[in-house]
């Protein structure tokens, strides 16, 4: 299967939603730019707080004209797909049931399920799938290798999240699979710009994904005034291709939140996009216009 080819047309749902941002979204510099929202989950324990309809009616009221979407289970994502239309793009996540995290790695069930969905178009990628140093799963475990294999047959890019104290785990992956476009997702959580140069030095294939490194989940990037620290902004210009960010709403990671309650995530969107727009803003305006969107449509094209 080969990814449609994306353009501006995409954009279009977004552009009555301008004219609205122009008089509401002043915190937004400057307040007319489009975001590609490379990184953002549906979940279930999402949907008391936030239906589909207001996640579009989020999404749209940002100017928000293209989404890469999560979700466990994976099929909701099909669901905001349905409800908002072609500028939401599915990824396939292995998280096939609302506990699938516990034991995704377990299941031929997930790989039947993604070959399924890549093979009649659903989805356009695969992910996120988490990982954590020190913990099963493993990286070699055969269902992640299946998945992999599934995305180099239908030519889709794989989001990876990998929490871990260096870059060797991710940099083993990307070393293997040239031909895979890969997500590091978080930009690798706690890692450090010097974790990253090694990876982008070295593999091609590979985009960071500045998602929840806010001051309110993983953080590490930014100063007081939410502008990048000078060794990640040196980075991002350096690979200005190679960036991309998108908000991530979930909530319950953070001390804000306890775990046995509805994920409140979509109700801090404007909070999480407005700090992504800070330190973008802070960038030359071509930098600026790859990061925010022209880097995510780049990744979903073959």
């Amino acid at each position: 299967m080969n990814l449609p080819t994306i353009n501006m047309s995409y954009y279009q749902s977004a552009i009555p939603f301008i004219v609205i941002c122009l008089s509401s979204c002043a915190s937004f510099a400057p307040s007319y730019d489009i975001f590609s929202d490379s990184h953002v989950h549906y979940n279930w324990d999402q949907v008391e707080e936030t239906d589909t309809q207001e996640v579009i009616n989020i999404l749209k009221q940002a100017n928000v004209g293209l989404t890469i979407v999560s979700s466990t289970p994976t099929e909701m994502a099909l669901e905001l797909r349905a409800k908002g239309g072609e500028w939401i793009v599915p990824f396939f996540s292995p998280y096939i049931h609302e506990l699938g995290k516990r034991d995704w790695f377990r299941k031929e069930e997930v790989v039947k399920k993604a070959e399924q969905g890549l093979k009649n178009g659903q989805y356009f990628g695969i992910g996120e799938v988490h990982f954590m140093d020190g913990f099963h799963p493993k990286t070699d475990n055969v269902i992640f290798l299946q998945l992999l294999d599934l995305a180099k047959k239908y030519r889709v890019p794989v989001m990876i999240h990998i929490d871990s104290s260096n870059e060797k785990t991710f940099l083993a992956i990307c070393l293997k699979n040239p031909s895979i476009k890969l997500i590091f997702a978080h930009a690798g959580g706690v890692l450090k710009p010097s974790h990253i140069e090694k990876i982008l030095s070295q593999c091609n294939n590979v985009w960071m994904d500045f998602a929840a490194r806010d001051p309110w989940r993983y953080g590490g990037i930014s100063k007081e005034d939410h502008t990048l620290l000078p060794e990640w902004k040196k980075l991002v210009l350096q690979f200005p291709d190679r960036f991309i960010t998108g908000t991530d709403p979930v909530w319950k990671v953070t001390r804000g939140q306890t775990w046995d309650l509805p994920d409140e995530g979509w109700k801090k969107y404007r909070q999480l996009l407005d700090y992504h727009w800070t330190w973008m803003n802070d960038l030359p305006e071509d930098v600026r216009r790859k990061v925010s969107r022209e880097n995510t449509i780049d990744l979903l094209n073959n």
